[in-house]
């Protein structure tokens, strides 16, 4: 067997894939979409006890099996605290720095279930006002986010349904690039899902039986260490 993806599809999967907020413990949406797609080609499929999705090809050899991996999960963050101010203060989820999402665009996913826009800034974002803006820390002290609301104070932004623990998602900044290149977030490793998901495709479209029984984990934890 030759793996003969289509180039075009796989683009337009992996497109889908980084599109649907799935920081590691928010995960439901995103798991249930691969879940569908495979739908469509008669795949065996279970969930884990943590969440994540095993599809199962069975292959000649059913003694012995093999198995292939990607995770659906990716970075983001969760509230740690409703500030005075009506900002946000996060706690990260992942490992990555502060200063790498200054200026990101976010989603807050509220368990009342309505989802509010914003902006992860620095708190001392004027230069005019603050003088340290340049030299100041990047960290959970200073970062923050700013809501895209009218929001003045912590009541007001509880009044929103925003609590203690939503979750937050960042923009993916997707974009396909006319040279063929796909740049966004969260290409870890939602890539390697769409190519093991157009691997399963071809399998079935070309009946091919695989000489061993193979399980396919879409994990949903891998970027808090399982």
């Amino acid at each position: 067997m030759t793996y003969k993806p289509d180039t075009a599809e796989t683009k337009e999967l992996i497109q889908q894939l980084v599109s649907i907020p799935s920081p590691s413990g928010y995960t439901k949406e995103v798991i249930a979409f691969v879940e569908e797609y495979l739908k469509q080609y008669n795949v065996e499929t279970k969930r884990n006890r943590k969440g994540g999705l095993i599809a199962t090809l069975p292959g000649k050899n059913n003694e012995e099996h093999r198995m292939l991996t990607a995770h659906v999960d990716t970075l983001g963050a969760m509230v740690k605290e409703v500030k005075s101010n009506g900002r946000l203060r996060l706690d990260l989820i992942g490992g990555y720095n502060y200063n790498s999402i200054e200026g990101e665009y976010c989603k807050i996913h509220a368990s009342s279930g309505k989802t509010i826009t914003g902006t992860i800034l620095l708190h001392q974002t004027s230069v005019h006002v603050y003088k340290d803006a340049g030299k100041a820390e990047r960290n959970q002290v200073n970062m923050e986010v700013r809501i895209d609301a009218k929001v003045k104070n912590e009541k007001e932004v509880r009044a929103l349904g925003i609590e203690v623990g939503d979750f937050v998602s960042l923009d993916p900044r997707v974009e396909i690039c006319d040279n063929g290149f796909i740049k966004s977030r969260h290409l870890d490793d939602k890539a390697s899902v769409a190519i093991l998901l157009q691997l399963i495709k071809q399998i079935h479209e070309e009946k091919i039986t695989l000489p061993y029984t193979t399980h396919f984990l879409i994990s949903n934890n891998e970027e808090i260490g399982y």
